[in-house]
């Protein structure tokens, strides 16, 4: 997003509270933007999120939006949430729980609570290439409904563009002393990243954003239709298969994913060592390759302790004693094995339900980098960053590869970045510098770079938001041209 130019200063201004606003499919961040500059501790302290879902529970209850959090017994729980896709598909859902959570006086929170709308400019994100119409939904009911006094719908990712993301690619030596002024007098740091490209990869779905001078360049935007809800699913099933029947507990195998699950950087190597029957054939073929018997047994032995290492121990809560599950590392010693058995065959309700998970842990979040395993045609993040980039100049690719930052809840997941990484490397020039990284939260990352703007560049949520009376006026075509291209909403 480029700056406000002249011809705005005269318009009338938006609210000055600002509330910034990522629906996110899993999960809301919201919070009030800080009244002026402030370090991202200080503004992060101002962001809350809000499970972006209606949860009904066995026994018949209903818990709308944060109110999940006084759930103790998963087992069973149906979940409905109103985004699918990226998108909101249900309205009458998602206003349930933004009246529950922003606007109801007695179960909202008073950091959240938005008493007088009318006074207040909402910055909502929304993903790339939005369907119009579900955009003009968006736009009705947030105005018109809710009433706010200033409104922006900005793309997501291209928020990323305002956070202090320097000293994240240039390393711990970067200070903003090192930078010339601009004819502003802000620092080189205190304005949006020239060039980045940002990997979104959330509940739903991943996307691929070049962003430049803080605008998505939307012919070279690309999405996987691949995200946390997919993986979920997988691991839901493999482990029904493999261990116990956890089809109807998916907060229960989300829960397990986020503690065990990594991305492996060999994947082969990893799944050969995880095979349960190949230790064996392992020191037969060791064996068959060396006359010497005793280097034979050397190199089985480490690869056998590997081995140990990928294995994990889970432990499934129960509801009553333990409300959450926890890994712990595999033992495999016979005395382990026999409590193990003797606990599966007992009938004491207070014996510890576990299952030994191998290669489930990597092997679920190898569907984002190879889509195929599972049978879908679709190319992996790497391969979608590759298309992405190749509608873009050689210059400009460039650039782009040296500044990929990764947000989402998959960038949670231990190993992604690295191997991401090591992907892109593989499939560029050797000149070319590949850098690859994620902030120390992922999830709150959008938001922040919100909550930034909001703060620091109010000049340019001018330049692109509307106030009640022009949308009033104009009407939602006019507001729409707005959103993309600022200014007069003359469009391009």
């Amino acid at each position: 997003m480029p700056r406000a130019t002249k011809s705005t200063r005269h318009t009338p201004g938006l609210p000055s509270s600002t509330f910034v606003l990522d629906n996110g499919a899993y999960n809301i961040k919201a919070g009030f933007a800080p009244a002026g500059p402030a370090s991202d501790a200080a503004a992060l302290q101002k962001c809350h999120t809000i499970p972006n879902c209606i949860v009904r529970t066995r026994d018949k209850k209903t818990y709308i939006g944060a109110q999940s959090q006084e759930i103790t017994q998963w087992s069973e729980a149906l979940f409905r949430r109103p985004v699918e896709n990226g998108q909101v598909v249900s309205w009458e859902t998602q206003k349930e729980i933004w009246d529950e959570s922003f606007f109801d006086d007695k179960t909202a929170r008073n950091e959240l609570l938005v008493r007088h709308p009318e006074e207040t400019t909402l910055l909502f994100t929304e993903p790339p290439n939005t369907m119009p119409e579900l955009q003009k939904n968006a736009d009705e009911i947030i105005v018109e409904e809710w009433g706010f006094g200033g409104y922006a719908r900005v793309i997501g990712p291209s928020l990323n563009a305002y956070n202090d993301l320097h000293p994240l690619f240039e390393g711990e030596s970067y200070t903003n002393s090192d930078n010339n002024n601009n004819n502003n007098g802000n620092t080189f740091a205190d304005l949006p990243m020239e060039c980045v490209l940002v990997i979104d990869s959330g509940y739903s779905h991943s996307t691929v954003t070049p962003l430049f001078n803080g605008r998505p360049i939307h012919r070279a935007i690309r999405r996987l239709d691949f995200g946390g809800k997919h993986l979920t699913n997988l691991l839901k099933e493999l482990i029904s298969v493999r261990h116990f029947d956890l089809h109807q507990d998916t907060k229960i195998v989300n829960d397990i994913k986020e503690e065990v699950c990594f991305v492996s950087d060999d994947f082969r190597r990893d799944l050969e060592r995880t095979w349960k029957g190949n230790k064996g054939r392992r020191q037969e073929v060791v064996v068959s390759k060396t006359q010497d018997s005793d280097h034979a047994m050397d190199l089985d032995h480490p690869a056998s302790q590997q081995d140990e290492e990928l294995r994990v121990d889970y432990i499934l809560p129960d509801g009553i004693r333990l409300l959450r599950g926890f890994s712990r590392p595999h033992d495999s010693s016979t005395s382990a094995q026999k409590r193990r058995k003797a606990a599966a065959l007992a009938s004491d309700p207070e014996a510890e339900i576990s299952m030994t998970l191998g290669n489930e842990r990597f092997s679920v979040p190898e569907i984002l980098f190879s889509p195929s395993d599972i049978g879908s045609k679709q190319p992996g993040l790497p391969d979608i960053v590759m298309q992405s980039l190749g509608v873009l100049p050689p210059l400009v690719q460039a650039t782009m590869l040296s500044n990929v930052l990764v947000v989402g809840g998959n960038a949670k997941i231990a190993g992604l970045v690295e191997r991401l990484e090591a992907e892109l490397r593989m499939r560029v020039k050797t000149e070319w510098a590949v850098r690859v990284r994620k902030l120390p939260d992922p999830t709150t990352s959008t938001w922040l770079g919100g909550a930034r703007l909001a703060s620091n560049w109010p000049e340019v949520v001018r330049e692109y938001g509307v106030t009640k009376e022009e949308y009033y006026e104009h009407g939602s075509a006019w507001v729409a041209r707005r959103f993309v291209s600022g200014g007069s909403g003359k469009g391009p």
